[in-house]
């Protein structure tokens, strides 16, 4: 990763709320390059894998959340788990999940990045079922998780176009009622849903409407990096 990548992996990007001096320096210079960085087609190597990040799709190594979701499929047993990337983007997640030996599915609401799911799963010879869905929309009625991992979008704002759709949430937080109001479901009973957050974003707001879907949420990591601290979070069912 290089320095500019560097610096972008320890903030969120689209944060809305009230900022720091460092916070809006930092976001200042890596946002405008993210941007730029995000036309092309990229390559990345994760753990073995060769990565194709295709134009305008989330590029897993450049954002801590993601990297602090990668840490902790690996401290996972997912043999003969069933797993699923919600929002895949690139698919990286779900693509080790099988190398891992989990049943593994990926998702996600844009063609664009099933298609490049579809293209990582191939290129890795990864057996990966990938799913064109708006969360669980489309998927079939039987079909639940031991696993779900998400990096979902925190921008309470619509998207206008397929690239916000990694980042904005709806005005409303519709993105969030609509996953937890389906997500007990898709979750089997001793399942988690592994969800990483940042602190720029509206963390409370987003807890809240998952504990009112009845849900239990606990903080299991925190990694602060630059103007920006990043959480992981387990969602069970509640007991």
């Amino acid at each position: 990763m290089g320095a500019a990548a560097e610096l972008l992996s320890g903030i969120c990007v689209i944060n809305t709320m009230s900022k720091t001096p460092m916070r809006i320096l930092v976001e200042s210079v890596a946002q405008p390059l993210y941007a730029l960085y995000s036309q092309n087609d990229r390559k990345w190597e994760y753990s073995g894998l060769q990565i194709s990040v295709f134009s305008g799709i989330f590029h897993p190594g450049w954002f801590v959340t993601s990297q602090m979701l990668l840490e902790k499929l690996e401290r996972l047993d997912l043999a003969g788990k069933s797993f699923l990337e919600l929002g895949c983007g690139t698919a990286t997640q779900a693509c080790r999940a099988a190398a891992k030996g989990a049943v593994a599915y990926a998702s996600d609401v844009t063609a664009n990045a099933c298609k490049n799911a579809h293209h990582n799963a191939h290129q890795n010879n990864q057996e990966l079922r990938v799913i064109h869905s708006d969360l669980f929309d489309s998927f079939p009625d039987e079909l639940t998780f031991d696993f779900i991992f998400v990096n979902p979008p925190f921008i309470p704002k619509y998207p206008e176009n397929e690239k916000d759709f990694a980042f904005f949430c709806g005005e409303q937080f519709e993105y969030y009622h609509a996953l937890f109001e389906s997500l007990g479901d898709r979750l089997n009973p001793e399942g988690e849903m592994i969800m990483a957050l940042a602190k720029s974003c509206p963390c409370d707001d987003i807890l809240e409407i998952g504990e009112h879907y009845e849900f239990a949420i606990e903080r299991i990591d925190r990694t602060q990096r630059w103007a920006e601290t990043n959480y992981l979070y387990a969602v069970r069912h509640a007991s």
